[in-house]
């Protein structure tokens, strides 16, 4: 007969961890925690915040060359701006083409300057959106100060002496001559017009409307506003905006500084605007800074 098993006791059936065996367990989690969070959860917050950063820098950087590009661009003598109280107002009128125009031969080839209606240009415009663009004017000589100040000029009427085309009551064709290749573009003026004063480099620039740069440092926003008629007093808020029918469209956010360092005598006189701009974001800031030149010769 096989003798019968031994019965566990009660003790034994109930045996489990140690009070000493809970807390060891809880000590090792806790440093296998510290040491992932030393090598594991660091790292990844450092490149969460480099990417942060990262988005900051594409962000100003690329508001910045829109910013320059509008500048280099622009009429010659026509950038100005304004410091405001939480930023500034940055302006300009770009230009959508240009060329020399002639100064010799017979009256519908040479460019007069007591009234005319047809003259050619030395080649061709370049920019095929040129002939087809509706409201063009063209612009001659803006030394940015009276009395050869386009701002001013622009609101002039048809039959009045200006440095640019008036706004209406005018009509401007263009007809080419074996353009694009070679030849020339011939310009024709539905009625006389009496262009200010000769280019010192026979420089004509064709442009249609203004254009602004609002930074707002308050509402934390650089904004961009266009397609507005060329104004006499410079526009600086949304209602002067909205007064004129003008686009926006919001350039970059997140702005926590901004600035133009130049005024617009210095603009002008060096041909040289200077921007500044800082982002921020949950604690991340960069700053950037964006030197344009500009082509202020006549």
């Amino acid at each position: 007969m096989r003798a019968p098993l031994p019965q566990r006791s009660a003790q034994h059936a109930s045996a489990g961890f140690t009070l000493v065996e809970a807390v060891v367990t809880i000590v090792l989690l806790g440093l296998l925690a510290g040491i992932a969070a030393v090598f594991i959860v660091r790292p990844m917050q450092g490149y969460v915040d480099l990417s942060r950063r990262a988005a900051l820098v594409e962000a100003a950087e690329s508001a910045l060359r829109r910013m320059a590009r509008d500048a280099r661009l622009a009429l010659p003598n026509s950038v100005r701006r304004q410091n405001l109280a939480s930023g500034f107002a940055l302006e300009m009128i770009p230009t959508l083409d240009g060329a020399k125009y002639n100064i010799r031969g017979t009256d519908n080839e040479r460019l007069r300057f007591n009234g005319d209606t047809d003259f050619d240009l030395l080649g061709c415009f370049r920019n095929p959106a040129t002939k087809t663009t509706p409201g063009i004017r063209l612009a001659i000589n803006n030394r940015g100060v009276a009395p050869e100040e386009v701002y001013a000029d622009a609101q002039r009427t048809a039959g009045q002496e200006s440095l640019i085309t008036p706004a209406s009551g005018l009509t401007i064709s263009i007809t080419s001559t074996t353009c694009p290749a070679s030849g020339w573009d011939h310009i024709a003026l539905s009625s006389a017009h009496d262009f200010r004063g000769e280019s010192p480099n026979q420089r004509l620039f064709v442009v249609t409307t203004a254009v602004s740069y609002v930074c707002d440092t308050s509402a934390g926003m650089l904004t961009r506003y266009a397609a507005y008629p060329i104004p006499q007093t410079q526009p600086v808020t949304a209602v002067d905006f909205a007064a004129l029918s003008a686009t926006s469209a919001v350039v970059v956010d997140r702005v926590k500084e901004c600035s133009v360092t130049t005024t617009t005598d210095e603009v002008r006189n060096r041909g040289l605007v200077t921007l500044t701009l800082t982002l921020e974001s949950e604690g991340e800031r960069i700053r950037l800074i964006h030197q344009a030149a500009l082509d202020n010769s006549r």
